[in-house]
């Protein structure tokens, strides 16, 4: 459930794509505003980072949902929560835009917002029973699917101990709640209410009428293997985490999806709940 925090804002962290002009523009006039507020601002642009975050309140990320999942990765250990102001095109993750911002950044300073504690995944990849990806983060999604050569892929699929399937076609999504929203949803997969313990498994057009999503308890790890239908078959297969990072499978590697040990915490819009974001943001319940 959401909390209301009342505490007062002193050091922020901004993130922002510093490629884009517009959100160099975009970070000028708010760093001015949160200066104006006699806040301390430094700008933090990876994780080494570690010394404006280790002291920081509150975190801003200036863009779309892409830099928001950056920003989340590296907050994470840090418990900071994070403000999404919006410029991009859904931007499904920001509390404000722009023109919200100027009319409430001394309520923002002030404390006066709401949190909303998400929880992400932390993702291995090992390989002959050693470890060769992770442990990382993230707060969408773990996607392994097919490479270039656009072939089918198998895999085998388990909750714990206990086998749930084999997947065959282009790959497989294993989602929070949050990530639902995101490439899950593409994948025919349903929505799901952020503040639930589960994890959603979405096939990539899979070659069986029959696999349909399925939402499973984040209570136990979920693992997934890539294997081979023949055994001269050699398949490119890559894992990505959000989007933004990964690495390269090969045959025999398992992906080991477990639940992060500390929340994500996401300031919201106090006025909005997250149905009405899902109404606005993607025309969700019109007739």
């Amino acid at each position: 459930m959401p909390q209301t925090t009342s505490q007062l804002i002193r050091s922020v962290a901004v993130f922002l794509n510093e490629t884009k002009p517009e959100a160099r523009r975009m970070a000028k006039e708010v760093m001015a505003l949160l200066r104006r507020g006699g806040v301390r601002v430094a700008v933090c642009r990876d994780e080494s980072s570690r010394e404006p975050l280790s002291r920081a309140d509150l975190a801003v990320a200036l863009g779309g949902d892409g830099t928001m999942l950056r920003a989340a990765r590296i907050l994470a250990p840090y418990s900071v929560p994070l403000l999404g102001i919006n410029y991009g095109h859904l931007g499904f993750l920001s509390g404000t835009d722009l023109s919200g911002f100027r009319s409430n950044w001394r309520e923002v300073l002030a404390g006066r917002f709401l949190i909303e504690e998400r929880w992400m995944i932390s993702v291995e990849v090992s390989r002959g029973g050693k470890r060769v990806f992770g442990p990382a983060l993230a707060l969408n999604d773990c996607v392994i699917r097919c490479g270039e050569q656009a072939r089918a892929i198998l895999l085998r699929a388990r909750s714990g101990a206990r086998f749930v399937a084999e997947y065959f076609g282009d790959g497989l999504i294993v989602s929070t709640p949050t990530g639902s929203t995101a490439y899950a949803l593409a994948a025919s997969g349903p929505i799901v209410d952020p503040g639930l313990d589960v994890f959603l498994i979405a096939p990539i057009c899979p070659h069986a009428l029959t696999q349909r999503p399925l939402v499973v308890s984040a209570g136990s790890p979920f693992t997934v293997g890539l294997a081979a239908r023949h055994p001269k078959e050699v398949p490119r297969v890559f894992m990505s985490l959000d989007g933004q990072k990964g690495c390269a499978l090969r045959l025999a590697d398992e992906v080991r999806v477990g639940r992060y040990d500390k929340p994500f915490r996401l300031v919201l819009d106090p006025r909005h709940s997250y149905f009405e974001v899902l109404r606005k943001k993607l025309r969700w319940g019109e007739m």
